[in-house]
């Protein structure tokens, strides 16, 4: 089991707070602890994946030193880190467009290209200004066709296959647009069952992807895949490491992780309006719910698995008599449910949901990537 320091006093700290509820509370102490540990178990720099937890006055206090980029995928968020001091700043969307390159180019990012066409959108753009090399971003479907061995991973629309990467390589070169390394990303909750089967795919397309291109490339992009608590999970770093080792040393390997650095650095707080017995069943109505932190809601799921919170300013569980109490929300939905509890709620109690702080605050089709609502017509 990979150890990861234990929590600072953060948790203590929303204990003295006067939370105004519903609320997200985030420690950077603890995005910083988990940054270093990764870098720790895995031996290699680390890229935070913003969309993961986007907000500003998070990212801009983690150290200089304690990470080495960041990752963005839209105008949005490429405008909420405007002058953040960053060893490296990386564009990565397959939905590139006018507006995003011309700030990307200003920003001075570096473009993780996810087809041919972005190669000449960019260089439509560039005018004058200097293009950072690029990363080419392949599709994870080459790790199944490379290695057989490899389990079965869910496609997506991302990245290029091989054909479509040599046919970027070219339009690279014809447009004097220089390639800096590859991204390879088998998906989300893949590493401990894909991670080495990544690597071995990188390893045989290195000399093939550097042949067509006539140099050495510099970078190699592994993605990310690791749960929350990953830490927990018992993965063979070691083991891994020893993959890894395997890459020439004039390649540089980095990994990306979004899930892993800011889940636990974050958690939800609702506040117990009343409660309410509906038939035998007792419910405690709060003034936060789905409408806030849609995840805990488990709309998507067929089986759900409700979390149990904490109560705020409680050193020990008050145990109702083995009565489960619903947790819901505060909107007309039935499926306003974000938790279950067998402790004794009372009006006023503060309920903390840990492990909130990858996605459950943007985790809704307006939100995600600050990419805004759609425009309304009434005709």
């Amino acid at each position: 089991m990979t150890q990861v320091p234990a929590r600072g006093h953060w948790a203590a700290d929303i204990e003295a707070a006067a939370l105004e509820t519903p609320a997200y509370v985030y420690s950077v102490d603890e995005v910083c602890r988990q940054i270093r540990a990764l870098k720790a178990a895995l031996g290699t720099p680390v890229i935070v994946s913003f969309k993961a937890c986007p907000n500003q006055d998070v990212v801009s206090r983690i150290p200089v030193d304690c990470w080495d980029g960041v990752e963005v995928a839209s105008r949005g968020e490429l405008h909420m880190l405007a002058g953040l001091r960053s060893r490296h700043l990386y564009v990565n969307t397959p939905a590139l467009t006018d507006t995003l390159v011309r700030a990307a180019l200003g920003a001075k990012a570096t473009f993780i290209v996810d087809s041919p066409q972005h190669l000449h959108l960019i260089a439509r753009l560039r005018g004058k200004r200097p293009v950072l090399p690029v990363m080419l971003r392949l599709s994870n479907r080459l790790v199944n066709q490379h290695d057989s061995s490899a389990p079965t991973l869910r496609n997506d629309q991302f990245g290029m296959d091989i054909d479509q990467a040599y046919e970027a390589i070219d339009v690279a070169r014809s447009l004097d647009i220089d390639i800096r390394g590859v991204h390879l990303f088998a998906g989300p909750h893949t590493f401990g069952r894909a991670g080495r089967h990544v690597v071995g795919t990188m390893l045989d397309l290195l000399p093939r992807l550097e042949q067509r291109v006539g140099k050495h490339l510099h970078t190699i992009n592994l993605g990310g895949g690791l749960e929350e608590n990953w830490y927990a999970k018992g993965y063979d770093f070691a083991a891994y490491r020893a993959e890894l080792a395997r890459f020439p040393h004039r390649i540089e390997v980095i990994h990306e992780f979004g899930r892993a650095i800011f889940a636990a650095a974050g958690c939800f707080a609702v506040r117990v309006l009343f409660s309410k017995i509906v038939d035998g069943q007792k419910y405690a109505i709060c003034d936060g719910g789905m409408s806030q932190a849609f995840l805990l809601a488990q709309t998507e799921n067929i089986l759900r698995k409700y979390r149990a919170p904490r109560v705020l300013g409680r050193n020990r569980a008050q145990p109702n008599g083995g009565e489960k109490t619903v947790i819901v929300g505060s909107t007309c939905s039935r499926d306003d449910v974000i938790g279950e509890t067998h402790e004794e709620l009372n009006a006023g109690d503060i309920l903390i949901f840990e492990n909130c702080g990858a996605y459950f605050r943007s985790y809704s089709m307006n939100n995600f990537l600050q990419l805004g609502g759609p425009s309304v017509y009434v005709m």
